[in-house]
């Protein structure tokens, strides 16, 4: 039935495995970009098939009040501003994964400047405010994208995505950093290599 035919049709668009245009038509879908689950948390690492290295765009940079959930993250007083960063990981030219980091202006102040000269957050953190060991609780599910996000990744909106979320903390526990990673689904595929097999039934 035709039904039928719309549901397989949107199950595969969903898999990355067909491109539906409206006006256009449907096509085979580009092969799906692949990165090591074990580097899941750091984008510029691990990933294969692209012909250009990644490289991450920063949109911006401001100081902002934040959110409620970043707030009760960070355990921010009710009057604390915090940096929000927002950057893109871009691959070939095609976006593939929103990151937004947000860090306390109380414990980080002139962060900004602090950026400038460097392309990591871990480097800002070590290099300019002596941040050494710090312990990470990190969090994965699956999500579809908003019309924001969608616009930012350039797809549409409803597409299949994976939302990563991390606190970062110090060692007597107080949370500095909250970070969260949309990556698209649909252009975006992960794997393990392991050196012995896992029986796990």
């Amino acid at each position: 039935s035709r039904a039928t035919v719309r549901q397989a049709m949107a199950l595969l668009e969903n898999q990355g495995l067909v491109d539906r245009s409206q006006g256009r038509g449907t096509f085979v879908g580009r092969p799906k970009f692949s990165n090591d689950l074990m580097q899941l948390f750091s984008p510029m690492r691990g990933m294969t098939g692209q012909r250009t290295p990644p490289k991450l765009v920063v949109d911006d940079l401001s100081l902002v009040r934040p959110p409620s959930y970043v707030a009760t993250r960070l355990n921010l007083a009710a009057d604390e501003m915090v940096y929000e960063l927002k950057r893109r990981l871009v691959v070939d030219n095609e976006p593939l994964m929103i990151i937004y980091n947000w860090l306390s202006a109380t414990r980080f102040p002139a962060l900004e400047d602090a950026f400038k000269g460097e392309q990591t957050i871990y480097g800002v953190l070590v290099n300019h405010y002596n941040i050494g060991r710090a312990a990470q609780r990190k969090e994965v599910e699956v999500t579809i994208l908003d019309e924001e996000e969608a616009a930012k990744l350039e797809t549409r909106v409803g597409a299949p995505a994976l939302l990563i979320t991390y606190v970062t903390f110090l060692p007597e526990g107080d949370a500095i950093e909250f970070r969260r990673l949309t990556v698209r689904g649909d252009r975006v595929r992960y794997y393990v290599d392991q050196d012995e097999a896992e029986f796990l039934v």
